[in-house]
């Protein structure tokens, strides 16, 4: 395990796909980050997939290969870079194994640092192959929910910011793959979105965020808070356990997207939210998350 800490927040990362396992506030004394086992994940990085591809398949040059569900990167160690007090950066390099699922050279490095009571994720993807590559990009952090055992999870609500007269949910079905449809979610009102154990049943909830660049979790019970600065995502995933009560919610900014159900593999070259990255080029991506 990998620790950083500052005067406000400690942290600890696995090695075991580069995954944040504690954010524990230093005044408060509490983990802000989920470790129960109904889930056993935390906040898992989620490349070269997001969410489950069609038949477990997907097509990249004509060629079809096996994809797990999330992609592979949470099932690696990664080789750490560097560190210090309060800042590491870990890195995968694709390796025999890797290729027999996505077949490219490449590396992906993520760098966590502490900033007072903020913590930034940074991702960077390289493509050390000869030719295009495409790939999702996704984090995955769950959030004890009540924070801090303050009031109940119904008594929570997350607040998109800037303002926007309408948000748009990109439809479910069956879950977890998508539907193709994209239409305003009539929940979000005022920019706001209460919350309850009921709304997941139906299964995750795709926001389109490319007008978003924060979203809030709070609560009028507590004066603590998460808020997530996500103005390089251009997608936001809500998820809860479907048909339970588990206390945390997951808050997960995405580059890339689910498959559209099919019983077909998609093409990764044309699938919807897929970055397209050039030989010998990199895409860089960060994210914030303020803890209060």
């Amino acid at each position: 395990m990998i620790k950083l800490k500052n005067d406000r927040l400690e942290v600890e990362i696995d090695n075991m796909g580069a995954q944040l396992t504690h954010v524990i506030g230093n005044e408060s004394g509490y983990d802000y980050i989920w470790n129960g086992d109904a889930w056993k994940k935390h906040a898992p990085i989620l490349f070269p997939a997001i969410g489950k591809s069609n038949n477990d398949e997907y097509v990249v040059d004509g060629k079809t290969y096996r994809m797990p569900q999330h992609g592979f990167a949470r099932d690696f160690d990664w080789q750490k870079v560097n560190q210090a007090e309060n800042r590491v950066m870990l890195e995968l390099k694709s390796n025999a194994k890797t290729k027999e699922m996505f077949p490219f050279d490449f590396t992906l490095q993520v760098e966590y640092k502490l900033d007072q009571n903020q913590l930034l994720i940074g991702y960077r993807v390289i493509n050390n192959d000869q030719r295009m590559m495409p790939y999702a990009l996704g984090s995955h952090p769950a959030f004890n929910l009540p924070i801090d055992d303050d009031g109940v999870f119904e008594d929570y609500r997350l607040t998109f910011g800037p303002k926007q007269k309408q948000i748009k949910r990109l439809g479910v079905g069956p879950i977890p793959f998508r539907d193709g449809t994209e239409a305003p979610y009539p929940s979000i009102q005022a920019s706001e979105l209460a919350l309850n154990h009921e709304m997941f049943d139906d299964g995750l909830i795709i926001l389109n965020a490319k007008k978003l660049e924060n979203v809030t979790l709070h609560s009028n019970q507590t004066a603590h808070e998460v808020k997530l600065n996500i103005k390089q995502f251009p997608y936001l995933t809500l998820w809860a356990m479907e048909h339970e009560t588990q206390p945390f919610i997951c808050i997960e900014p995405f580059a890339g997207l689910p498959d559209q159900a099919s019983d077909q593999p998609t093409d990764w070259n044309n699938k919807k939210g897929n970055n397209l990255l050039e030989a010998g080029e990199s895409h860089t991506f960060e994210y914030g998350i303020e803890f209060k």
